[in-house]
């Protein structure tokens, strides 16, 4: 049971994500990323397999402890951790 409950969470999100797309091409008046697959329905697989190949950015002459823990130091001051 838990198998199709990822699966369904899975096209859901899938699917949002393509509903966003299309808002958001709409709002800023453009046609937006190149057309992957019929009617753009591969948009949240290739946005899935860019997320997971790119790089992440870290300046090399910073301290990585520092360049990691600020964001968490400041998101659980913001969210009150």
């Amino acid at each position: 049971m838990l198998e199709y409950q990822r699966l369904f969470l899975l096209s859901i999100l899938a699917f949002l994500t393509l509903v966003e797309h299309k808002i958001l091409r709409y709002i800023q008046g453009r046609k937006g990323p190149n057309i992957v697959g019929p009617f753009r329905l591969l948009q949240p697989l290739a946005d899935g397999v860019k997320l997971f190949i790119k790089e992440p950015i870290r300046p090399s002459t910073s301290s990585p402890t520092l360049f990691i823990a600020t964001p968490m130091r400041w998101s659980c001051t913001y969210w009150g951790c």
